[in-house]
């Protein structure tokens, strides 16, 4: 088969990995692989020198973003009938590969990596509505879709007349650190609304740990609005703000739980991570993501979504209990093989090739 993934750009984030990652291993396969980006920005990810990197070569900074809608579209749709690829894997956009498509032999594949029932444009009324009705009217357009949790199947199975296939996010390259583990309370992830940590500061201060710390690793328009929180709940001394690291990995090996707030999710990459150091995640049971990874009471915590009393709780049993962190981390550390980026890209293939050969709609 002749794959070609779309997605926006080539940036840092969970979707640009997924797609660098699997591009490099179906190329490394010997697979036809291209990548087709929207945008011309810097790329983060190294790709396989024999998948092909398609961008527009134009300075998008000079066009209003309303206008460069257009040229996305007309950049697509001649990319499109230049490759003839046999499968289209959409990631991000959705709408403007679907509909820069139609008529075209290629089938489509799309797959949503935000939680299925997330508002796009939760403050515009007016693009949240053109939004839904472009993504309504290019439904005829999907041939298959790809889920990343059950419970987004679920809810895809009743909006495509189409195969929805439940694949999660492989894990990346852990490069386990050997150091010595502190007393410390780990939390990744951008400092917005959806990740939800200041539910976690206010957890780490009912906590009777006075020797312990609390570190989140991320920035983000909230970060400030956290430091304050802390400051008032009388614990900014043991709330560290990491901010934005590259190397992850030395702090997580460096920590002792993962604690995780996300009232949101799609299938979250820092929870599978931590878990794979190994650590004892403790999470919200938020609507898509955890609960796909996280056995309650075996190797992790599920607590309701914004009870803090709870996550305190689960927090404060880890604390006092060594031989119970360790038993749950070596349980976590199975997401190693569930998640293996080899069995996860089989997946991928073989739903592209069940898809390529006509056997999507029902």
């Amino acid at each position: 088969m002749k794959i070609l993934i779309v997605l926006p750009k080539l940036t840092c984030g969970g979707t640009e990995r997924s797609a660098a990652e699997l591009a490099n291993y179906m190329a490394g396969c010997g697979g036809d692989v291209s990548i087709v980006l929207m945008y011309n920005k810097p790329k983060f990810y190294e790709l396989h020198p024999k998948v092909k990197l398609i961008e527009p070569n134009i300075n998008q900074s000079k066009i209003s973003k309303y206008l460069y809608i257009f040229f996305v579209l007309y950049f697509l749709r001649s990319q499109f009938k230049r490759s003839k690829p046999d499968v289209i894997f959409c990631l991000g956009y959705i709408a403007l590969s679907l509909f820069s498509s139609l008529g075209l032999k290629s089938k489509v594949v799309v797959s949503f990596r935000s939680s299925p029932t997330r508002v796009r444009y939760p403050n515009n009324r007016l693009l949240n509505k053109i939004y839904k009705i472009a993504h309504y009217l290019m439904r005829i357009r999907v041939d298959g879709v790809i889920a990343q949790t059950k419970m987004a199947a679920s809810v895809f199975g009743k909006k495509y007349s189409a195969p929805v296939e439940v694949i999660p996010n492989f894990l990346r390259k852990i490069n386990k650190i050997e150091a010595e583990r502190e007393n410390q309370i780990i939390n990744v992830g951008h400092c917005a609304f959806e990740k939800g940590q200041k539910y976690l500061i206010q957890s780490f201060a009912k906590l009777n740990a006075p020797d312990w710390k609390l570190v989140i690793v991320g920035d983000g328009p909230l970060k400030d609005e956290l430091k304050l929180l802390a400051s008032e709940l009388g614990v900014a001394d043991r709330v560290v703000f990491a901010g934005y690291q590259k190397n992850v990995d030395l702090f997580l090996s460096k920590s002792k739980i993962f604690a995780f707030t996300s009232i949101i999710e799609g299938y979250p990459n820092a929870l599978i991570e931590a878990m794979a150091i190994p650590l004892p995640p403790v999470s919200f049971d938020c609507e898509a993501g955890p609960s796909d990874i996280i056995q309650n009471g075996i190797n992790g915590y599920l607590v309701k979504v914004k009870d803090v009393e709870e996550f305190a709780s689960k927090l404060q049993m880890l604390i006092d209990n060594e031989e119970l962190r360790k038993s749950l981390q070596n349980k976590a550390l199975q997401i190693r093989v569930a998640n293996d980026l080899k069995i996860i890209a089989v997946k991928y293939l073989d739903f592209f090739d069940f898809i390529y050969k006509g056997r999507g709609k029902k």
